[in-house]
Formats: C-alpha cells, sequence, structure tokens
C-alpha cells in the first residue's frame, strides 16, 4: 500500500486517472488501491479531494464506454470474450443477463464494487438497447459513489493504511451481499404478486355466482 501511495505521490494526478481507466477496462491494475492513496493524499493537503473524485469519475466512464458500445455492435459475442477464460462461458453468460434483466440499469450503481460485475453490465447494457444517455446517467452515479467510497477509506484512514487496504475487500463483499438480498427481496415480491393474483383469481367466479 505504501509503495502505491509513493508513486501517486510522485506522478500525482495522471497515474490516478490511468491506473483508474486501465482497471475499469479490464486491466489487472488495483483501481482501489490508487483510489485509497489519492485519498490519503487529499487527507494530507497533497492533493485536492474534489480533483480526485472527478478524475476517478472520469476515468471510470470512459473506461466502461469502449465495453458499452462493444455490446451495442456485437451483443452477446462481447460476453462471451469477457467469460472466455471461465470454466464455463455461457453458464457465466446466463447468470450475468439473469442479473442484469432482474435490476435493469440501476445494478450500475453498485457494479463497481462486485468484481466479474463491473465488467459485464457496460456491454450488457449496450447490447439491451439502452439509451446513451440513460447508461451515462447510471454510470456517471456509479461511478461517483464508488470514487467517494474508496477514497473516503483512504481519507479517513489515511493514518492507518493497512487498515484502509483491509477496508477495500470488505467494501466488495458487502455490496455483494446487499444485491443477493436484493434478488431475494425481488424474488419475495414476485412470488407474493403471483399469490394475490391466484387468489384474485380463484375468488373471482365466486363472486360472479352470488345472487343480486
Amino acid at each position: 500500500m505504501l509503495e502505491v501511495v509513493r508513486f501517486v505521490t510522485k506522478h500525482g494526478y495522471s497515474v490516478l486517472f490511468g491506473a483508474v481507466f486501465v482497471h475499469q477496462l479490464g486491466m489487472p491494475v488495483p483501481g482501489p488501491l490508487f483510489l485509497v492513496a489519492a485519498g490519503a493524499l487529499a487527507a494530507a493537503g497533497k492533493l485536492g479531494w474534489i480533483a480526485v473524485i472527478v478524475l476517478a469519475v472520469a476515468a471510470c466512464v470512459l473506461g466502461d464506454w469502449p465495453w458499452y458500445e462493444a455490446g451495442r455492435q456485437w451483443g452477446d459475442r462481447v460476453l462471451h470474450f469477457i467469460h472466455r477464460l471461465a470454466h464455463d462461458p455461457e453458464s457465466h453468460d446466463r447468470r450475468a443477463k439473469k442479473v442484469f434483466n432482474r435490476y435493469g440499469l440501476p445494478i450500475l450503481l453498485v457494479s463497481k464494487f462486485v468484481p466479474g460485475l463491473d465488467a459485464v453490465t457496460p456491454p450488457l447494457a449496450g447490447s439491451s438497447g439502452t439509451r446513451r444517455s440513460h447508461f451515462l446517467a447510471f454510470d456517471i452515479v456509479g461511478a461517483g459513489l464508488y470514487s467517494v467510497a474508496y477514497a473516503g477509506i483512504g481519507y479517513l484512514f489515511s493514518d492507518d493504511l493497512d487498515r484502509a487496504a483491509a477496508y477495500i475487500g470488505r467494501v466488495g463483499k458487502v455490496m455483494g451481499a446487499l444485491l443477493i438480498i436484493g434478488c431475494f427481496a425481488c424474488g419475495f415480491r414476485k412470488v407474493a404478486r403471483w399469490y394475490r393474483h391466484t387468489r384474485s383469481c380463484q375468488a373471482l367466479p365466486v363472486a360472479e355466482a352470488d345472487p343480486k
């Protein structure tokens, strides 16, 4: 963690932007660590907090945009390319589509916190025919939440960066747990609606048979 802080201290905003950008493109660069480092440097007055957030959001959106456009252009082939090294690519494709179809664009608000999900949501948004303006709006908000969360950890724990680094994994786990809870809640609502509809259909013939 200290090595990342030194690197960001030496190169400033440019390395922060580059690290977050290539992370969103799918490269094995620890974008969240660079955000934590930038937050710690902002707490020390070496970087500007607003500049850190604006640059990080811009990097996220610009990194997601090519994947969104690829989804619009090539559809499911992009998902298969992303999952090509998985044990069962088609199963991963189906699971990603199921999650996106259940939540729609709002999934972009939390997807960057969940490893794997962040890679597939932009192309899924593109392949689903989502308008560019709608994708951009949700992606900006999601990137803002992501940037503030990780840079905020660095800001709050600037005196204990090892502790800050430990919180990085926890954020992803919490968001993943919230997503699972949301899936169960959504499923429960659908079952409840189906049950109410079934009961109303069963009661309808009885109501018609009542004498006036």
